[in-house]
């Protein structure tokens, strides 16, 4: 089930619209969501929410009082047709100072630049409105996309985790770092 979010705002860039998913989305979702291969280099297989997104929106409990979450997940909708291809989302939001970020992207939009697109504008937001000084993520280092797009929107390699176990999966792995000060050079060497 979606969690409820403190704040969960709207993004937008040249080709996507960044948003909270809803109801209206399970078609979409339906579509590519418990595909495996999506999860080919997750960590662990799809659950039964991914299989069945309108699980996505049930509460199985209702009358438990929960605490709203600090973690953020967007839909990535496409103007071109309006469907949700993907979802990106910073979760373990710990001290409303760090948190890990990962994407999900519909196979038919592999290799179009969407991950790119999507990622740099969410650490964008993250530097620019949030007290966040740290992301961080996770990348079989099998998956020479995903690595390719986190390098590219600035992501530091910090380590690599040889046998390691990711999720549920045991690989090796890179992790990736970005902090609040990668991001003002960054944004200085742009403006320079």
């Amino acid at each position: 089930m979606l969690k409820e979010y403190l704040w969960i705002p709207e993004l937008e860039t040249e080709r996507l619209f960044l948003r909270k998913l809803t109801p209206d989305d399970i078609d979409d979702l339906r579509e590519w969501l418990g595909l495996d291969i999506v999860y080919q280099y997750w960590g662990r297989s799809a659950n039964k929410d991914e299989k069945n997104p309108e699980f996505l929106f049930v509460d199985p409990r209702p009358h438990v009082k929960r605490k709203p979450s600090h973690d953020f997940i967007w839909g990535i909708e496409s103007k071109e047709n309006h469907r949700v291809i993907g979802i990106i989302e910073v979760f373990d939001v710990e001290n409303d100072r760090l948190g890990k970020i990962a994407y999900r992207i519909n196979p038919t939009c592999w290799n179009q630049g969407v991950c790119t697109e999507a990622l740099t504008k969410v650490v964008n937001f993250i530097f620019s409105e949030t007290t966040l000084d740290r992301l961080h993520a996770e990348a079989d280092i099998e998956n020479m996309a995903s690595n390719a797009v986190l390098k590219k929107c600035g992501f530091t390699l910090e380590g690599c985790i040889r046998n390691g176990k990711m999720v549920n999966n045991y690989c090796t792995y890179n992790i990736y770092g970005y902090i609040r000060d990668d991001f003002r050079q960054r944004a200085n060497r742009q403006h320079t």
